[in-house]
Parts: structure tokens; sequence; C-alpha cells
């Protein structure tokens, strides 16, 4: 590896959240060298930092192995980049590592039942640290599609979700200071387990048209639409009314939720 490489891995290693912020900002040919040039186990932290379209470009180019990535990297480095995925994406890519057991691991992280929200999450089109300086970020804010974008999703150091942020708060503030974190806003998320039925009557969707998505552990999948969330709704009503596969669904979801409650039981230890 020669010298620019290793400074490359430096302050990618030290700064993860800035590195990635001036790499989104270059073209994608210095992007996609630059992520060519770090470790392993490196690229997965940082890829999925990167704004969502040059995730996608680094995942369709002919020069980049994104199954390595979720080999090497640490799990929850694996996990977050996995949340910046569409879901067929994700699952491809996980169904072709071949270290079983990260398979087996990375899969219960992504494979939800149909109706539940889990089988309807997107992909968090923007992810900050809470730590990232206010006014390093505003400048990208800017140039962002508020209607269009959706929330814009805060994680504290561990990748772990810590609310949205208050995108119009932070740039009116003149000058920016501060960090992330003082424009949060505490939004409650919606897990993937949950059924599209139940969260569809939630008074949330009165002032949101996007929620975001974590798993038990707080870790972000991504985000759901309210139109994906009212639409999967009708169409559940309206299997009910036709007598359809109603009971098989209803199964399906009660044997995740059971599996869901007996790792945990086992991971505790079992009751004392």
């Amino acid at each position: 590896m020669n010298d620019v490489d290793r400074l490359s891995v430096d302050f990618a290693t030290r700064h993860p959240d800035l590195f990635a912020r001036i790499l989104g900002r270059g073209d994608f040919d210095q992007c996609e060298q630059i992520v060519a040039g770090l470790p392993a186990d490196k690229k997965a932290g940082i890829v999925a930092r990167l704004p969502a379209p040059q995730i996608r470009q680094l995942l369709d180019s002919q020069d980049q192995q994104p199954v390595s990535w979720l080999a090497d990297a640490p799990f929850d480095d694996a996990v977050n980049l996995l949340s910046r995925l569409s879901r067929e994406r994700r699952l491809a890519l996980v169904n072709s590592l071949a270290d079983s057991d990260r398979q087996r691991d990375l899969l219960r992280q992504q494979q939800y039942p149909r109706h539940s929200i889990g089988a309807l999450v997107a992909d968090v089109p923007l992810l900050l640290a809470e730590i990232s300086q206010a006014k390093d970020v505003v400048n990208d804010l800017r140039g962002l599609d508020p209607e269009s974008i959706g929330p814009i999703v805060v994680v504290d150091i561990y990748g772990r979700y810590r609310g949205i942020l208050d995108r119009w708060r932070l740039l009116l503030r003149e000058p920016p200071v501060g960090q992330v974190e003082d424009f949060l806003i505490p939004l409650t998320p919606i897990r993937p387990e949950s059924p599209v039925t139940a969260v569809a009557m939630d008074e949330e969707w009165h002032r949101r048209n996007w929620m975001p998505v974590v798993d038990h552990e707080q870790r972000v999948l991504g985000i759901v639409s309210r139109e994906k969330v009212m639409r999967a709704a009708s169409d559940h009503a309206d299997s009910a009314q036709r007598g359809g596969d109603i009971v098989l669904e209803l199964l399906d979801d009660l044997v995740f939720l059971a599996e869901k409650m007996l790792r945990a039981l086992l991971t505790r230890g079992g009751p004392a």
C-alpha cells in the first residue's frame, strides 16, 4: 500500500464520518479509487456512510467486490451497510457469502414476514452521526430536495438509532453551531416485525410521510413510507375480506415472533 493509501486508512479509521462526507463530495472515479485502496475490513463502514447514489454505483461497478466487504467487516458495519440497500440486493449479497455462520447471522437481520413492516423497508437516503459538527453538514443539506429524500436519520458512534434530524431548525440557525445531536427530533421508530395493519393506525402518520425502522438492538434497518404502509394495510384487509390466505399469513407472523422471543430468552440465559 502506498503513502496515500496509508493516509486514507488512518483518516478513515480515526474520523469515518468526516472521511465519508469528503469522499461523497468528490466525483465517482475518485471515490471508487479511494475505496479500492482501503483494507477490506474498513470498506463496509465507510461505504455505508456515503450518499445512496454512490453506494449504488459502487455496488454496480465491475471493479468492486461488495461480498468481501460483508465477509471482512465488523458485524455492525456489515449490518449498517445492508441497511442502506434495497431488500432484494441485500438478500442477494448475504446469500452470496461463503461463511455460513455470518450468512445465517445477517439473514436473521434481513428476513421478516410478508405482512410486517420489515418487508416494506427502503434505503436510508442519508445517515448522520450525532457527533457530526452542524457546520459540516449544512452545505450538504442545502443541496437536498426536502420533499423526496425522507427523514435524515441520526445514529450514535455504534450505529444505534438516536432520532431524526430537525433539518429546518438546523438550516435556519445562523451560524450553524453545535453538533447534530443538538438538532434531534426524538421520533419513536418502528420495529420491523410490527404488523402493517397496526402501524397504519399510528397517529404519527398525520404528521410524517416517513418513519425510521430499527431492530431489537436499535440498529437502523431503513425507513418506511406512509404510502407503502397504507397500501400494504389495504391489500391485507382485502385479502382478509376475500378469505384468501390470511390464516397462513398470520401463522407465519406468529412463528416468526415466537422464534424471536425464544432467541431472546436463550440469549439472556433463560429465566432465573
